[in-house]
């Protein structure tokens, strides 16, 4: 049952709890690559579910896992567009995933979407890096842990197209638009 209090904020920390070993850095970030890796690779194996009874469920979707990925990359100075982060998480270009998977959500799933809208996910504004200049070479088979060997935070390589411009807003699902 749900109940209609807010969700407490959750961060990952390198600190070791009581519960867990401490970590170095590289490896916390490897273990979250290949964590990130198989979420990418379940979620692309199951097609039945579309974004929107992921946000009902869960309050994130593709595009949540899309926008963070682009956000990280942006911190780790991989000038990236966001639908280069969408073809990262979907596997081909959205447009394409979106008119072969994504059926037209229902009069019900809509109201469940209103519903929980207090536990979606938030996207915060992130500025995208100085200058594609300063950003890491483009390899789209870069795996995690090639990714963690060059240097680079573990987001692997992408390929794809432009569209949203790094820098414009990455806050909330702005209606059904991005779902």
């Amino acid at each position: 049952a749900m109940t209609n209090r807010q969700p407490k904020p959750f961060r990952l920390s390198s600190e070791a709890t009581p519960y867990s070993p401490k970590y170095t850095t590289t490896q916390q970030q490897a273990a979250e690559a290949a964590a990130f890796s198989s979420l990418v690779t379940h979620l692309r194996g199951r097609l039945d579910v579309p974004n929107i009874e992921l946000m009902i469920l869960g309050g994130f979707c593709r595009n949540c896992l899309a926008k963070w990925y682009l956000a990280g990359a942006w911190r780790s100075g991989l000038h990236i567009t966001y639908d280069q982060a969408c073809e990262r998480v979907y596997g081909m270009p959205y447009a394409e995933w979106k008119a072969a998977h994504q059926p037209k959500a229902t009069v019900e799933q809509l109201a469940r979407l209103e519903a929980t809208k207090p536990f979606h996910a938030s996207h915060p504004k992130q500025d995208p890096p100085a200058s594609p200049a300063a950003s890491l070479p483009h390899t789209p088979s870069l795996s995690s842990a090639e990714a963690l060997a060059a240097g680079m935070q573990p987001m692997g390589g992408m390929g794809g197209g432009g569209g949203m411009q790094p820098g414009a807003p990455m806050g909330g699902m702005g209606g059904m638009g991005g779902m």
